[in-house]
């Protein structure tokens, strides 16, 4: 009678599956796992910003005259500074703009310090005019945080 067995080794078998899941898939057991120390990441805490602000533009005859400073925000001293000036018509549209070195390679601004520019133009059609820091670059000297 081989028919009546065949029930009784499948029960064994699915009884012997079911407890090796059980020990294979024990979740409560705790394995110890070593630490890592991970180093901490040093940050640069270098910052260049160069803002540039329009004081005054006016007209005298034929000539449109922007007055502007440029002030170092950042952390570091920068050098070659170039601002934008922007002329725009009475419209808003801008007509043409115009570069100004502000500072060339052998002048240097300190963090927190200021220095004035200005640009001018004879075109006609002028009634506005707008600046802004085009590009610096850090300087030699650099100041920590």
């Amino acid at each position: 009678m081989p028919d009546e067995k065949a029930p009784a080794i499948i029960a064994v078998l699915v009884v012997l599956i079911i407890a090796s899941l059980y020990v294979l898939l024990d979740t409560d057991t705790i394995i110890p796992v070593e630490e890592a120390t991970i180093a901490p990441v040093e940050k640069d805490h270098t910052r260049t910003w160069v803002s540039a602000s329009m004081t005054n533009c006016s007209r005298s005859g034929q000539v449109t005259r922007v007055e502007g400073e440029i002030v170092n925000r950042g952390n570091v001293p920068v050098t070659m500074v170039t601002v934008q000036s922007i002329w725009k018509n009475d419209q808003g549209q801008v007509v043409d703009t115009g570069l100004i070195y502000v500072l060339s390679e052998e002048s240097i601004l300190q963090p927190g310090e200021s220095k004035t520019f200005m640009d001018t133009t004879e075109l006609r059609n002028i009634s506005r005019c707008n600046v802004r820091a085009l590009d610096w670059w850090a300087g030699q000297d650099r100041v920590e945080s």
